[in-house]
């Protein structure tokens, strides 16, 4: 492990620890707004679950655990580590930094969240990718949004651990550009660009009460 990886990860290790705090904060602040008529109340913890989810992505972004996760797809078909037999994950996170921060931050605190990747296919017609699917959101389910700008030199992402031995997407010597070069690889979104540019990601979570 070099030390810019080691670096990464204790970086991501104490954001995780930031966004742990944070939901604990969302927590009892949810717990504070008994008094309120329950409009309000459901406003608020609509409120609070939004900046939780915009908090949890603006880490991810920042760290790279956004990006990494991603690009955690296998060369050979395209489909993320470790998916159900549906396609995606149905229990909380992928098994990144960014599914632990969003376990830890939701599903620890029973709530529930999907997660979708938007893309362009063929540079023009919109298409969705489930990466999270945990059921039908409510009806006061909150989403945010965070865009992943992809290049032809960014590597895929494989299973690996963090120095603690907590899941984590680590890169592969594999990148976009050689993966669309090669016949019998494949990655889930097409290269939308002549240059470096491969394609730009719009990752919406959303979240809500179980």
């Amino acid at each position: 492990m070099t030390v810019s990886r080691a670096q990464a990860h204790a970086l991501e290790a104490i954001v995780a620890a930031m966004v742990l705090l944070a939901s604990v904060t969302f927590a009892l602040q949810v717990t504070a707004v008994t008094p309120l008529t329950a409009s309000t109340s459901s406003q608020h913890i609509e409120n609070q679950q939004a900046a939780v989810a915009d908090g949890v992505l603006t880490a991810a972004a920042e760290t790279g655990a956004l990006k990494r996760t991603v690009l955690f797809t296998h060369p050979e078909n395209g489909s993320f580590y470790d998916i159900d037999a549906r396609g995606y994950y149905v229990d909380g996170g992928p098994p990144t930094a960014f599914g632990e921060m969003l376990d830890e931050s939701f599903l620890d605190r029973g709530i529930a969240f999907n997660v979708y990747l938007h893309y362009l296919r063929d540079r023009e017609v919109r298409r969705t990718t489930r990466l999270v699917y945990m059921g039908e959101p409510s009806d006061h389910a909150v989403s945010r949004t965070r865009l992943v700008t992809l290049t032809d030199d960014d590597a895929l992402t494989e299973p690996g651990t963090s120095p603690g031995g907590d899941p984590r997407a680590v890169e592969t010597t594999t990148t976009l550009e050689s993966v669309a070069a090669e016949t019998d690889e494949t990655y889930f979104i097409q290269d939308g660009s002549a240059g470096p540019l491969y394609a730009v990601v719009d990752v919406e979570v959303v979240v809500w009460r179980m």
